[in-house]
């Protein structure tokens, strides 16, 4: 299985494997790169640490921190070409997905893809369309801080009933929640901030 955190500004994935959980390796100085899009033409999308090296010579052609424009109608224009924000993570998604594909040798069995607690159904509905867009048919989403509780508590030890604190401090986004472990998953109690 792979897990894929689209950040505002790093983008990050892990690998679960027979009960064990391994942080992919993405960028070549880094388990993360940065999340940043250079789109040239449909045939050539730059992704990741190769688009932020192209940025300084085609500033008109880069994307960053898209992923604030989930659900914003207005085009994002790159190289005077109009793309949604949704669009620009299918592409850094379907590369992710791709590059660990290829160092694991071959594709997952599942993927999953991250999102904000706070994000509501029509923002959700946008990150299932970026999902389909990358061709990804056997993914699910989660929100972050229950993508976080999951690996505490492959970690350490947590019972049913024990409530824990998620604080996501990002490169662009704080978010904060409270869940309990429930016998069958996460539950998250009120209403989670960002």
């Amino acid at each position: 299985s792979l897990g894929v955190d689209l950040g505002t500004t790093y983008t990050a994935a892990a690998t679960w494997r027979d009960g064990r959980t391994e942080v992919a390796t993405l960028g070549s100085r880094s388990d993360s790169v940065p999340s940043v899009v250079l789109m040239r033409d449909a045939d050539t999308v730059l992704t990741g640490e190769a688009a932020e090296r192209r940025a300084a010579t085609e500033p008109d052609r880069v994307a960053r921190e898209f992923k604030r424009r989930v659900g914003d109608t207005t085009p994002i224009f790159l190289g005077g070409s109009p793309y949604s924000a949704e669009l620009l993570m299918s592409e850094l998604l379907q590369w992710v997905v791709s590059e660990v594909s290829q160092r694991e040798g071959g594709a997952p069995d599942r993927v999953a893809v991250s999102h904000p607690a706070n994000w509501g159904a029509y923002k959700r509905e946008l990150l299932d369309n970026a999902v389909r867009q990358a061709n990804l048919t056997n993914a699910i989403t989660i929100p972050e801080p229950e993508a976080a509780a999951i690996h505490y508590s492959s970690t350490e030890r947590v019972e049913a009933g024990d409530t824990i604190a998620v604080y996501d401090l990002g490169g662009g986004t704080f978010d904060a929640a409270v869940l309990r472990k429930t016998e069958t998953g996460w539950e998250t109690l009120g209403t989670p901030e960002g």
